[in-house]
C-alpha cells in the first residue's frame, strides 16, 4: 500500500479518553483513601460510614476499567496498524512488545518506590508485588496471542472465549491452591518463588492485590467488545450489553453455589459479570455525550491520554516517602481534600509531560526512514 492509498487516520474516540480519565480519577481516589486515611477516621455508623463505602465502591471501578480499556484499545490499535498495511505477524510482535514495555514500567515504578522508602522494613520484598500494571501487561500479552492479527470477528470471538474460560476457571484454580497450601502454609512464606507464583495466579496476600485469575478476563472482555467500538457511537447497544452482563451476574449470585470454593469478592463469576456490567454501562453513558462536550472536558481528555503518566505519578506521590507526613493520619474530610489536591497535582504533571513531548517533537522531528516511506 503506497502513501497515497493509505487510509486516513480514524478520528480520536473522545468517549474512550473520557473513560480513561474517569478511571484515573477513580484510581487517585482509591490510592488516597487507602494510603492517607487514618484507621479511626471512619465512625462505626452514620453518614461518615456511608460516604466511606461510596468512595470505596467508586474506587473499585478503576482497575476493571483500566484492564477493559487496555484490551479495547489494543484491538482498535490493531485495526489502525492493519489499515497502514502491516501484516499480522508484525502487528502481533508490536502488541507483545507493548506488553513487555508495560511490564517494565511496572517494575520501574516499584524500583522507584523502593529507592524512596528503602529504609522501611520489608521494602525490598515490595519489589515482588503484583500490581495492576503487571496484570495489564499479562492481559495485553494474552490478547496479542488470541486476537491481534486475526480477522476482526474471529479475534473478538477468541478473546471472548478466552476471557470466559478464565472467569469460569477462577474458582477451580482458587480451590486447587487452597487445597495445596492453605492460609499460612509454607508456600506462602514471603519472598519464596512459590509465594510469587501464587501472587501472580491468585493474589496471595500481601504479595498482590491483582492477579491473573480473574482480572485478566477484563482485558479480554475489552478485546471482545471491540466490534461495537469500531463503528459509529451506539450507546443503546452498549447499554443493552451492560444490562445483560449485570443481570446475569446478579441472578447467578442468588443461586446456590456451583463451585466448592466460591468467594464472591475474589473468585465468583457473578462478581466479574456485575463489575463488567458497570464498566460497560459507563461506556454507554459516555458514548451518549456529544463530542461538543470536549470544550469543557478537555482536562479529562488530557488525563485519559496520559493515563500511564498519571498512574506513575499517583502511585509515587501517594505511597512514596514524600507522603509520609500524611500517611494514615487524615480524617475522612481531610482525605477527600487530599483526593482533590492529588487530582489537581496529577493533572499538572500530565500537562507538563504532554508539553514536554510536544516541545521534543518540535525540536527533534522524527525523520521518515525508508521503511516508513514504503509503508
Amino acid at each position: 500500500m503506497t502513501a497515497s492509498q493509505a487510509a486516513p487516520p480514524a478520528p480520536r474516540k473522545l468517549w474512550l479518553d473520557w473513560q480513561r480519565g474517569l478511571a484515573v480519577l477513580f484510581m487517585i481516589q482509591w490510592h488516597v483513601l487507602d494510603g492517607w486515611r487514618a484507621p479511626d477516621a471512619i465512625p462505626p455508623g452514620g453518614a461518615g460510614l456511608a460516604a466511606f463505602e461510596a468512595l470505596r465502591w467508586i474506587g473499585g471501578l478503576a482497575a476493571p476499567g483500566f484492564l477493559y480499556m487496555a484490551g479495547l484499545s489494543q484491538a482498535l490499535a490493531d485495526d489502525a496498524l492493519e489499515r497502514r498495511g502491516l501484516d499480522s505477524t508484525a502487528r502481533r510482535r508490536r502488541a507483545l512488545r507493548r506488553a513487555l514495555e508495560i511490564l517494565a514500567i511496572a517494575w520501574g515504578v516499584r524500583i522507584v518506590l523502593y529507592l524512596l522508602s528503602y529504609w522501611k522494613p520489608g521494602a525490598l520484598l515490595d519489589l515482588l508485588k503484583v500490581d495492576v500494571l503487571d496484570v495489564i501487561a499479562l492481559g495485553l500479552a494474552v490478547g496479542a496471542l488470541t486476537s491481534v492479527g486475526r480477522p476482526r470477528g474471529l479475534g473478538a470471538a477468541v478473546a471472548g472465549a478466552a476471557g470466559l474460560a478464565v472467569v469460569l476457571a477462577t474458582p477451580l484454580v482458587a480451590a486447587a491452591l487452597h487445597h495445596l497450601d492453605g492460609p499460612g502454609g509454607p508456600w506462602r512464606a514471603p519472598g519464596r518463588p512459590a509465594d510469587v507464583g501464587l501472587a501472580w495466579l491468585f493474589g496471595s496476600q500481601p504479595r498482590a492485590v491483582f492477579c491473573a485469575f480473574n482480572w485478566v478476563a477484563f482485558a479480554l472482555a475489552g478485546s471482545a467488545a471491540a466490534p461495537l467500538a469500531r463503528s459509529r457511537r451506539r450507546p443503546l447497544a452498549w447499554l443493552a450489553l451492560a444490562a445483560a452482563c449485570y443481570a446475569v451476574g446478579w441472578a447467578t449470585n442468588r443461586m446456590p453455589d456451583v463451585y466448592a470454593y466460591q468467594d464472591f469478592w475474589h473468585t465468583s463469576p457473578s462478581w466479574f459479570l456485575m463489575r463488567l456490567g458497570l464498566v460497560l454501562g459507563l461506556t454507554a453513558a459516555l458514548q451518549a455525550v456529544p463530542d461538543a462536550a470536549e470544550r469543557v472536558l478537555r482536562w479529562l481528555t488530557l488525563l485519559g491520554r496520559q493515563s500511564l503518566v498519571a498512574y506513575v505519578a499517583s502511585v509515587n506521590l501517594t505511597y512514596g516517602a514524600i507522603a509520609v507526613p500524611v500517611k494514615g493520619k487524615l480524617t475522612l474530610g481531610g482525605t477527600v481534600a487530599g483526593m482533590v489536591l492529588m487530582a489537581a497535582l496529577t493533572w499538572a504533571i500530565c500537562t507538563a509531560w504532554e508539553r514536554l513531548q510536544a516541545f521534543r517533537r518540535s525540536r527533534f522531528p522524527r525523520r521518515e526512514g525508508p521503511r516508513a516511506a514504503a509503508a
